[in-house]
Protein backbone atom coordinates (compact mmCIF):
# COMPACT_ATOMS: atom_id res chain seq x y z
CA UNK A 1 0.00 0.00 0.00
CA UNK A 2 1.43 3.22 -0.80
CA UNK A 3 1.60 6.68 0.98
CA UNK A 4 -1.44 7.89 -0.95
CA UNK A 5 -3.87 4.97 -0.60
CA UNK A 6 -2.59 5.39 3.65
CA UNK A 7 -3.77 8.51 3.76
CA UNK A 8 -6.75 8.35 2.20
CA UNK A 9 -8.12 5.79 4.74
CA UNK A 10 -7.17 7.58 7.33
CA UNK A 11 -8.74 10.62 6.09
CA UNK A 12 -12.43 8.61 5.26
CA UNK A 13 -11.53 7.33 8.42
CA UNK A 14 -11.49 10.77 10.13
CA UNK A 15 -14.33 12.03 7.90
CA UNK A 16 -16.76 9.51 8.93
CA UNK A 17 -16.58 9.97 12.52
CA UNK A 18 -17.08 13.81 12.27
CA UNK A 19 -19.46 14.02 9.61
CA UNK A 20 -20.89 11.65 12.07
CA UNK A 21 -20.86 13.78 14.82
CA UNK A 22 -21.96 16.95 13.30
CA UNK A 23 -24.97 15.37 11.82
CA UNK A 24 -25.80 13.19 15.22
CA UNK A 25 -25.45 17.03 17.11
CA UNK A 26 -27.93 18.10 14.53
CA UNK A 27 -30.35 15.38 14.43
CA UNK A 28 -31.86 13.83 17.81
CA UNK A 29 -31.95 10.39 17.31
CA UNK A 30 -30.41 10.11 14.06
CA UNK A 31 -27.13 7.80 14.48
CA UNK A 32 -27.65 8.26 18.41
CA UNK A 33 -28.09 11.52 17.94
CA UNK A 34 -28.45 14.28 21.09
CA UNK A 35 -29.43 17.16 18.88
CA UNK A 36 -29.19 20.85 18.92
CA UNK A 37 -31.28 21.37 22.08
CA UNK A 38 -29.50 18.84 24.07
CA UNK A 39 -26.01 20.00 22.81
CA UNK A 40 -27.25 23.93 24.25
CA UNK A 41 -28.32 22.14 27.56
CA UNK A 42 -24.93 20.38 27.70
CA UNK A 43 -22.91 23.74 26.99
CA UNK A 44 -25.13 25.68 29.65
CA UNK A 45 -23.87 22.95 32.10
CA UNK A 46 -20.02 23.01 30.96
CA UNK A 47 -20.18 26.88 32.22
CA UNK A 48 -21.38 28.50 29.49
CA UNK A 49 -24.83 29.55 31.24
CA UNK A 50 -23.80 33.28 30.60
CA UNK A 51 -24.74 32.71 26.89
CA UNK A 52 -27.75 32.08 27.59
CA UNK A 53 -30.64 29.94 26.00
CA UNK A 54 -30.34 31.98 22.62
CA UNK A 55 -26.49 31.59 23.26
CA UNK A 56 -25.56 28.24 23.46
CA UNK A 57 -28.08 26.95 21.10
CA UNK A 58 -26.31 29.27 18.31
CA UNK A 59 -22.72 28.18 19.79
CA UNK A 60 -24.40 24.36 19.45
CA UNK A 61 -25.75 25.13 15.84
CA UNK A 62 -21.66 26.65 15.00
CA UNK A 63 -20.38 23.81 16.90
CA UNK A 64 -22.10 20.86 14.98
CA UNK A 65 -22.44 22.93 11.75
CA UNK A 66 -18.12 22.99 11.61
CA UNK A 67 -17.64 19.67 12.75
CA UNK A 68 -19.60 18.39 9.83
CA UNK A 69 -17.69 20.81 7.48
CA UNK A 70 -14.54 20.05 8.49
CA UNK A 71 -15.36 15.97 8.19
CA UNK A 72 -16.36 17.01 4.48
CA UNK A 73 -13.31 19.14 4.09
CA UNK A 74 -10.85 15.68 5.19
CA UNK A 75 -12.98 13.82 3.27
CA UNK A 76 -12.32 15.81 0.18
CA UNK A 77 -8.86 16.29 1.16
CA UNK A 78 -9.44 20.44 0.75
CA UNK A 79 -7.93 23.01 3.44
CA UNK A 80 -6.92 19.61 5.11
CA UNK A 81 -4.87 21.92 7.68
CA UNK A 82 -7.24 24.23 8.81
CA UNK A 83 -9.83 21.34 8.98
CA UNK A 84 -7.46 19.00 11.06
CA UNK A 85 -6.60 21.77 13.26
CA UNK A 86 -10.08 22.98 14.05
CA UNK A 87 -11.31 18.96 14.71
CA UNK A 88 -7.50 18.55 16.70
CA UNK A 89 -9.05 21.56 19.13
CA UNK A 90 -12.97 20.45 19.25
CA UNK A 91 -11.32 17.56 20.49
CA UNK A 92 -9.09 19.09 22.86
CA UNK A 93 -11.95 21.15 24.42
CA UNK A 94 -14.19 17.18 24.75
CA UNK A 95 -11.32 16.38 25.99
CA UNK A 96 -11.01 19.18 28.72
CA UNK A 97 -14.60 19.94 29.15
CA UNK A 98 -16.32 16.82 29.21
CA UNK A 99 -13.74 13.72 29.51
CA UNK A 100 -11.11 14.43 31.99
CA UNK A 101 -14.36 15.66 34.45
CA UNK A 102 -15.74 12.96 33.59
CA UNK A 103 -13.10 10.91 35.03
CA UNK A 104 -13.79 7.85 32.06
CA UNK A 105 -9.51 6.84 31.52
CA UNK A 106 -10.71 5.10 28.56
CA UNK A 107 -12.78 8.59 27.02
CA UNK A 108 -9.80 10.51 28.07
CA UNK A 109 -6.91 8.38 26.61
CA UNK A 110 -9.05 7.83 22.87
CA UNK A 111 -9.46 12.18 23.00
CA UNK A 112 -5.98 12.49 23.83
CA UNK A 113 -4.79 9.94 21.23
CA UNK A 114 -7.62 11.70 18.66
CA UNK A 115 -6.17 15.33 19.73
CA UNK A 116 -2.66 14.62 18.99
CA UNK A 117 -3.22 12.53 15.68
CA UNK A 118 -5.10 15.26 14.18
CA UNK A 119 -2.66 18.04 15.65
CA UNK A 120 0.24 16.31 13.38
CA UNK A 121 -1.57 15.93 10.22
CA UNK A 122 -2.37 19.53 10.82
CA UNK A 123 1.32 20.06 11.44
CA UNK A 124 2.23 17.84 8.01
CA UNK A 125 -0.15 19.56 5.69
CA UNK A 126 1.21 22.78 7.22
CA UNK A 127 4.72 21.66 6.11
CA UNK A 128 3.34 20.24 3.07
CA UNK A 129 1.88 23.56 1.91
CA UNK A 130 5.69 25.38 3.03
CA UNK A 131 7.43 23.03 0.94
CA UNK A 132 5.20 23.63 -2.37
Amino acid sequence: MNTVTGNLVIRIGFALLFIWGGLEKFIEGFLGGVGLQNMADFLKQSGLAFLGDTGTYALGTILALLELVAGILVLANKQAMYAYAFLAFIMFMALVLVHIPSGNWMNIMIHIALTTTLSGLAINEKQKATLS
